[in-house]
């Protein structure tokens, strides 16, 4: 794709009016000038077009992969180019004052974009038995969270006084969907207090013994017994199961289900603070998951983003939660794809309920209003949620005055603390951060 830029267009019609204006008034200096600016300007062009044509080969075999595909925000990603042939272990030709670079174009669902710009400069020679050539790029800092996807990079030829540009599209038919980067989200510093009670966890933080004269005594095993404390060495010998007394009782199955809804009341927001506020969710959500696994829970985490990836996910290690908690993105009211997720969950693993949300004006047409209508208990649905604790989270700087918008987004908060409070089942809170 060639593309004459707006600096070229603008030397051009210098060059036109100098020269016809040395030529009118007989100017030789007029003249010289606009010879020499297009003489430079038809350098740029050929230039750039014949080097261009060198490279629409190396283009059509051309690669960029990301290492690592899944990090923290803040972390370091390094970019690689890859060509199918040995070519690649050359040095990439270039003109004086032509250049050859890459562009890694990347963007999530709700807007945010990484455009990084690097030399393809080779590096490493294919390993032994391996086809392709690996050549090393450079690294650059994921500042924001999200789930990036991109539809294409760019292999772009173009001269340094910026006349014109040869843009190839490279094309990722390996990347999965389009996926190309998960940018995970830090922890909050100060953890949410998950109330385990109120969602039903089942949660049991205090050990407890079974009293008994003997330290460890065995009985028959009956339906109903924790299957943990059989003992399976006297399964081996007898072939008949028993139970272990007088020791230390297993705690029993805990689960806790922590949602972000990543709706936005678009009076309250603009999409960039949308995008803020949601990071504040997801940090938050990650430090609460992080607490209740070291509690005992087993954690599930849902999220609002529609598609496979969406529905309720077990998450074991604190890499798989952050993982998780890299794909809600901020988008307008009305959109159901947190019902959605919801639907497509583990439903039959009832358990503690946390819910993040941003504030807002209105309710019965977002997801949250849906998803609470159709899981609490009395609902037309299936009312498999017994009780839900529900955190409106809004900004609140200490050291500032509130004032407008941020005075609205804390008013608007407490208004719905108040009002999903006055739903069965639903412990409602409104909860300041602050950035």
């Amino acid at each position: 794709m060639f593309m004459p830029q707006t600096m070229g267009a603008f030397i051009l019609l210098i060059i036109i009016l100098a020269l016809a204006a040395g030529s009118v008034r007989q100017e030789l200096v007029l003249t010289l000038i606009g010879a020499v600016f297009f003489i430079v300007w038809v350098y740029c062009l050929v230039m750039t077009l014949l080097l261009a044509a060198l490279h629409s080969r190396r283009a059509k075999r051309f690669s960029i992969r990301i290492s690592p595909g899944e990090l923290s925000v803040g972390d370091t990603a390094h970019v690689f180019y890859s060509d199918s042939e040995q070519a690649a272990q050359k040095r990439v030709l270039q003109l004086p004052g032509i250049l050859v670079r890459c562009r890694l174009l990347l963007h999530t669902k709700d807007g945010r974009r990484i455009n990084y710009d690097f030399a393809p400069t080779p590096q490493t020679a294919a390993s032994a038995g391996i086809a392709a050539a690996t050549a090393g790029g450079e690294s650059f800092e994921v500042k924001k969270r999200g789930a990036y996807f991109s539809d294409y990079d760019e292999y772009a030829i173009f001269d340094i006084l910026g006349f014109f540009r040869f843009t190839f599209r490279i094309v990722q038919e390996n990347a999965e969907a389009g996926l190309r980067l998960l940018a995970s989200p830090n922890a909050a510093l100060t953890p949410l207090t998950v109330n385990a009670k109120s969602g039903d966890s089942n949660r049991q933080p205090e050990t407890t013994f079974l009293r008994n004269d003997i330290l460890i005594e065995h009985r028959p095993y009956v339906p109903g017994d924790d299957p943990r404390r059989i003992n399976w060495k006297l399964f081996s010998h007898g072939g008949d199961l028993f139970i272990r007394e007088g020791e230390r009782e297993p705690p029993p199955h805990s689960n806790i289900t922590i949602l972000v809804d990543g709706q936005f009341d678009p009076g309250l927001y603009t999409a960039s603070e949308a995008r803020r506020g949601v990071d504040a969710l997801c940090e938050n959500a990650l430090a609460a998951a992080l607490s209740s696994v070291a509690g005992g829970l087993n954690v599930q985490i849902g999220t609002n983003q529609t598609g496979a990836a969406a529905a309720l996910q077990r998450t074991v290690t604190a890499a798989q939660i952050a993982g998780a908690l890299a794909w809600p993105v901020a988008q307008p009211l009305g959109d159901y794809g947190f019902l959605k997720a919801s639907q497509e969950g583990r439903e039959s693993e009832a358990g503690g309920v946390l819910i993040l949300a941003l504030p807002r004006n209105s309710a019965g047409s977002s997801a949250l209003d849906h998803f609470l209508t159709s899981r609490l208990p009395g609902s037309a649905g299936q009312g498999w949620t017994k009780s839900v604790q529900l955190i409106f989270l809004y900004h609140d700087d200490a050291t500032e005055k509130r004032q407008g918008a941020e005075a609205k987004t804390a008013q608007a908060a407490q208004a719905c603390a108040a009002m999903y409070s006055r739903r069965v089942g639903v412990r409602a809170l409104a909860v300041a951060y602050s950035q």
